[in-house]
């Protein structure tokens, strides 16, 4: 039945089952092959096999010699894009998928897709299970364009160019289709047939509540009766019916088998009431799974399937009895106070189709509880990743499947999308970017400073020297500034002739300035000099290291200003000086029960963090800015470029310069480096000293109060060599999991 409701009674349920069977065959191959005499027989009688899965009330079942046994899924999606590549081109190959599928095995039963793969992948997949005794399991997805659906408004309007994509599917998995090219479709001749370890079919994507709304004013009220799937829900709720009637049928009339169904679903869309959410859109129409009802003649079953996250919507931070749930571990936890609301009106079973938090450098959004959409160390990734497994398991659901096995260099993010040129985006790394990091494994760019103290990878840097260090203090004297580049950003390493361990930064602070725009400016911090910079550096230790950008050159203010709060026209005509290097997190909003205003919200993400940013080292931290080596009396850094306003460095391009070309790029050919020392006051300001600067040495040079600058190139490139890692957030999956 299609229900609404508010909060359920939250409380713990227990676990769901263990893993499925094994295969029974002493060579490894899966349990069982289907010839295709087989197929040919079932086609010509009619006659449907028994299904190897089904669904059931406790979650996912698995046929073997004894009868059913429960099967919990614990699964990663699995894209179709990696560096230098769209999802369109479906360019991974066949060693690449042999790789990622035997290491996802190690930790999943359940891989998921969410459209048709290149033939590799169905024969890597196949010759995988094939070789273990413990198979990996598919989640066929079927992808809905969103351009298509958008336009269209009405989705009935596009279903016969669904169930095309529909049938294609299901003779993708059963090894019986030969896909043409098509533009960001995978195609070739798909011959190897899977439908053994198929777990099910999961349809669409994300709907948008618009086309949801749309959909449903157009048709209006009705049943649907199919000869496998009944729904008398809303229009689009029949919709989804029929497409699930749609892969029903075709599985069954064209190869006598079936398998369990379902379509996607999110927090957006889900059958409950949410009061407390802000936004009207996130919380307009419902979806409810349990409108699809099964006839005699389908017997595997649907289940539900929901993408969910614990930062988005705005209620799982704002509903009180999710806010102030506690978990089995005796913690407030509002991803686990959802969950449990969500299973309590699902019949059917519940599946969690996406879950997960990224390792990326910048935050796109904050939960209430810490599990931030981004700003988290590898390390962290993996705990919280496992930690929200657990959440989705005592939740009595399915299982889960994170969020998702690859980095993904193509991906945007709402907070910086607009600073990024949107075709060139896979051909670099923008660690900034929460969407890109969410994968397990990295993609990490050959020619990178690991930020380790590494001196042989710098050995192809280029070098400036200081013009002269006659009588300056050796704790404040600059030996050389060493400036290279990467697919993730701008990295700079400074020597000095002295370093005290640890650095006695109440006595020496030190300024990396960076300049796109060819603007001579007053640098900040009380040094009376002036430098064509619109970036400045500054290090003074721990917890007190940031970026700085001249103010009329701030991305952030361009775009965010006016919500922030910001004195725009100091921003637009730069008397606002070097201000910090700052990213929205929430626009604002208004909780609708009590009225409460809650601000524009933003971080400096221009602070700087210190560690050691190589993965082979026991301290080890992914989130890694800036590297100290007492012993070489070296700082190395690494600027991301989106924070530097560098909209592609693959094409060299850049935000405009003035205030009125917003984001808009422009072309340019180098930046200009220096860098500085000087003797610091108890807030950070340089002191006074004998000259014209307060500035006590720099590299190359100071000229009447000007400190001088050197330019630095590169080449513009189409490719990006990487070298894969598992990250460390897999590996204690790893041991969590497997």
């Amino acid at each position: 039945m299609h229900r609404r409701r508010f909060l359920a009674t939250l409380g713990v349920s227990g676990a769901v089952g263990g893993a499925g069977c094994q295969s029974d065959n002493s060579d490894g191959t899966p349990a069982r092959t289907t010839s295709g005499s087989d197929r040919s027989s079932r086609r010509s009688t009619g006659d449907t096999e028994q299904p190897v899965f089904r669904v059931r009330d406790d979650g996912f079942e698995r046929r073997t010699d004894d009868g059913y046994e429960s099967l919990t899924a614990r699964g990663l999606n699995i894209g179709m894009a990696k560096p230098g590549y769209f999802p369109g081109s479906a360019a991974i190959t066949r060693d690449e998928y042999d790789r990622w599928i035997a290491q996802i095995g190690a930790i999943a039963n359940v891989i998921r897709t969410y459209t048709i793969h290149p033939p590799a992948f169905y024969r890597a997949l196949a010759a995988y299970n094939a070789g273990t005794t413990d198979p990996l399991y598919l989640l066929q997805g079927t992808w809905v364009p969103h351009d298509p659906l958008v336009q269209a408004s009405d989705a009935t309007a596009i279903s016969d160019m669904v169930d095309q994509e529909i049938e294609r599917t299901v003779d993708v998995v059963h090894g019986d289709a030969t896909l043409p090219d098509r533009r960001g479709h995978a195609s070739g001749t798909y011959d190897a047939d899977v439908h053994d370890t198929l777990l099910g079919y999961l349809f669409g994507i994300e709907w948008p509540p618009d086309i949801v709304s749309t959909t449903n004013e157009a048709i209006g009220a009705g049943s649907f009766a199919g000869s496998y799937l009944e729904s008398e829900g809303t229009a689009f709720e029949r919709w989804l019916t029929e497409r699930l009637e749609s892969i029903v049928a075709h599985e069954t009339e064209t190869y006598g088998t079936q398998s369990p169904v379902g379509f996607v679903n999110w927090v957006t869309t889900d059958p409950l009431e949410h009061p407390y959410e802000p936004f009207v859109s996130e919380d307009a129409v419902s979806i409810d799974p349990d409108t699809v009802s099964t006839t005699d003649a389908f017997t595997p079953g649907t289940f539900a399937a929901y993408h969910a996250y614990p930062y988005y919507p705005d209620l799982l931070n704002e509903t009180p009895e999710y806010v102030n749930y506690v978990d089995h571990r005796g913690d407030a936890n509002s991803y686990a106070g959802y969950l449990n609301d969500l299973a309590s009106v699902t019949d059917l079973p519940l599946l969690i189709a996406e879950f997960g938090v990224p390792s990326s450098r910048g935050i796109a959004h904050r939960d209430v509880h810490g599990r931030d959409q981004g700003q988290h160390t590898e390390q962290a990734q993996g705990e919280i990743v496992a930690a929200m497994y657990e959440d989705i398991i005592k939740a009595d659901t399915a299982g889960g499947i994170a969020f998702t096995w690859q980095n993904e260099w193509f991906k945007r993010t709402w907070n910086l999308d607009a600073r990024s040129v949107p075709g060139r985006r896979p051909y670099w790394s923008n660690i900034q970017t929460p969407e890109q990091r969410f994968g397990l494994l990295a993609f990490d760019p050959d020619n990178a400073i690991s930020l380790s103290g590494n001196a042989s990878e710098w050995s192809d840097a280029a070098v400036s020297e200081p013009a002269t260090t006659a009588g300056v203090d050796p704790i404040r004297q600059l030996e050389e500034l060493r400036v290279s580049h990467s697919a993730e950003g701008l990295e700079l390493r400074l020597t000095l002739q002295e370093m005290s361990e640890p650095v006695a930064w109440e006595q020496v602070n030190l300024l990396l300035t960076v300049g796109l725009r060819g603007e001579s400016t007053p640098l900040p911090l009380n040094t009376d000099a002036t430098a064509v910079a619109d970036f400045v550096v500054h290090l003074a230790g721990e917890s007190n290291s940031r970026m700085l950008v001249e103010s009329s050159y701030d991305g952030f203010a361009r775009e965010f200003g006016t919500p922030a709060g910001l004195p725009i026209t100091d921003y637009q005509n730069g008397n606002a000086g070097f201000v910090p290097v700052r990213e929205p997190i929430n626009l604002g909003y208004t909780v609708p029960p009590t009225s409460e205003e809650v601000p524009f919200e933003s971080v400096e993400t221009g602070q700087l963090t210190y560690g050691n940013g190589n993965p082979s080292a026991a301290a080890y931290d992914s989130l890694t800015d800036v590297h100290v080596d007492h012993s070489a009396q070296t700082i190395e850094v690494r600027l991301p470029w989106v924070l530097l306003n560098v909209a592609d460095p693959s094409t060299k391009q850049r935000i405009a310069s003035d205030w009125e070309d917003g984001l808009a790029t422009v072309a340019f050919e180098s930046v200009t480096v220096g860098a500085a020392t000087y003797r610091p006051d108890g807030d950070g300001q340089a002191q006074g000293v004998s000259g014209e600067t307060n500035i006590t040495h720099a590299i190359p040079g100071l000229t009447s109060g000007e400190l001088n600058t050197s330019e630095y190139s590169w080449e513009t490139w189409s490719e990006s060599a990487y070298t894969e890692r598992l990250k460390e957030s897999y590996h204690i999956l790893e041991r969590e999991w497997g």
